[in-house]
């Protein structure tokens, strides 16, 4: 599976800035973002509707579609920045000209933009960058850890990212399957992986490697979403597997009282352990502190055996 690489971002990027899903919460943290890359040289403009409030939607489904058209499309445009995740971007598939879209720029979002990587996966076939949202540059203290902030410039640049760091608070990586594997990196947050199932951006999964993460779910709920994949085949020839930071996913041992459950590990071991593929778990991919933005579509290896996560190509090419 060959994707199709946007160019590295330049010093004086102009950084088109969009709310597919949820608004942001308040002015001071947009202002913050921007003054962060604005030091850096950039340029940031935004869509007209950034703003917009239409319950826990960025505006309605047209407006949001309007500006992610004109982000997408614009010439000029070196790289498009998800404001924030939260919910709405897969309701915006119908409404976009895939036909329409400009050269390849650098998509950049995790969370609910994960509906977002996999349209565009599907329809312009563009590498992607399930990372940092806008809203993580503000000043406040430990929003912006040495490590993410790092390895999101890097992740633009014209080199190979090499080895995904350890999550310095909880380095540990459990393994779930040994040997090592080599595919295209596809994912991003479960629920909306699984969702995808049935739909015209359905993930692909053949022969990649899978990294799936969340928030917030219940133990049954994590169960539920790698049970579906499973089901739906979707587990059935990949190459390696990656499951993000634990984070907030209830306590990974069973509570005390009436009350028992599985916990995550014991939900990995059971689903995905018996795959018999390269597997590890608790890679810092997603909605913990720390964050390493994944180049979607770009070939990552998983070794089992070492429990580490190599991204062993450029994500983008030479500007």
């Amino acid at each position: 599976m060959s994707r199709i690489k946007p160019k590295a971002l330049p010093e004086n990027a102009t950084i088109a800035v969009v709310a597919p899903a949820s608004p942001p919460q308040t002015r001071s943290e947009i202002e913050q973002a921007t003054e962060y890359f604005e030091a850096r040289g950039h340029r940031v403009v935004f869509g007209p509707n950034h703003r917009n409030v239409h319950g826990y939607l960025a505006g309605t489904d047209a407006e949001r579609a309007a500006d992610l058209q004109w982000a997408l499309s614009e010439p000029g445009i070196d790289m498009v920045h998800a404001l924030c995740g939260g919910y709405g971007s897969a309701r915006l598939f119908p409404l976009i000209d895939w036909d329409a879209l400009g050269d390849p720029r650098i998509v950049c979002g995790f969370s609910d933009i994960t509906g977002l990587h996999l349209a565009l996966a599907r329809k312009p076939g563009w590498v992607t960058f399930y990372g940092p949202n806008f809203l993580r540059f503000t000043r406040r203290k430990e929003e912006l850890t040495k490590e993410t902030e790092e390895w999101f410039h890097r992740a633009f640049l014209p080199e190979t990212l090499g080895q995904v760091f350890e999550d310095p608070e909880d380095p540990y990586v459990l393994g779930l399957g040994g040997g090592v594997g080599e595919g295209t990196l596809v994912g991003g947050c479960l629920t909306l992986v699984s969702a995808s199932i049935g739909t015209p951006f359905e993930v692909e999964t053949d022969g990649c490697v899978l990294m799936v993460e969340d928030l917030n779910t219940d133990q049954y709920l994590i169960d539920t979403l790698l049970n579906h994949l499973l089901r739906a085949g979707k587990l059935d020839n990949l190459a390696g597997f990656v499951f993000g930071t634990d984070v907030m996913l209830q306590p990974r041992t069973a509570p005390e009282g009436p009350e028992s459950t599985l916990s995550i590990e014991e939900v990995l071991d059971e689903l995905i352990a018996p795959l018999g593929i390269p597997a590890i778990a608790n890679v810092p991919v997603g909605h913990g502190k720390h964050m390493a933005t994944m180049p979607l579509g770009a070939r990552v290896r998983v070794d089992g055996d070492l429990k580490k996560l190599e991204v062993i190509e450029s994500a983008v090419e030479s500007a």
